[in-house]
């Protein structure tokens, strides 16, 4: 079984940054989330945003394999998932990375934070 620190050194080698770990007070009230996302979750933002300005995230189990990739941090329908992983093999999720920039239009921007809000700014 591979280390939850491996895990997170192999997704930051990806070009994920860790947001957090799921707490039910960092959830937006009143949105429904699919049942299957444990609260043993880390969740991970890619630092490259996909041409047409969609974003990646990545969940990965803590103490589990399995990697889920979705285009919201907060998941609400099935066209939120990008790819689901059982193992933690990286090499195929390096390629479902790659599939997913090509069907979004190519690489985008590198955002260096990982904040990301979907609302737009207000100045």
């Amino acid at each position: 079984m591979l280390s939850t620190n491996t895990k997170d050194a192999y997704l930051c080698e990806l070009g994920f940054t860790r947001i957090s770990l799921y707490r039910s007070w960092d959830y937006p009230v009143g949105n429904g989330e699919a049942a299957f996302i444990p609260i043993t979750d880390v969740r991970y933002l890619h630092q490259t945003v996909a041409a047409d300005g969609t974003r990646l995230y990545a969940y990965a189990w803590v103490e589990e394999p399995g990697i889920l990739l979705t285009t919201e941090r907060h998941i609400s329908a099935l066209e939120h998932i990008v790819a689901e992983l059982e193992t933690n093999d990286f090499r195929l999720l390096s390629q479902q990375i790659e599939k997913f920039f090509q069907r979004h239009g190519g690489r985008g921007v590198l955002i260096s934070s990982a904040i990301h809000s979907s609302l737009p700014m207000l100045s």
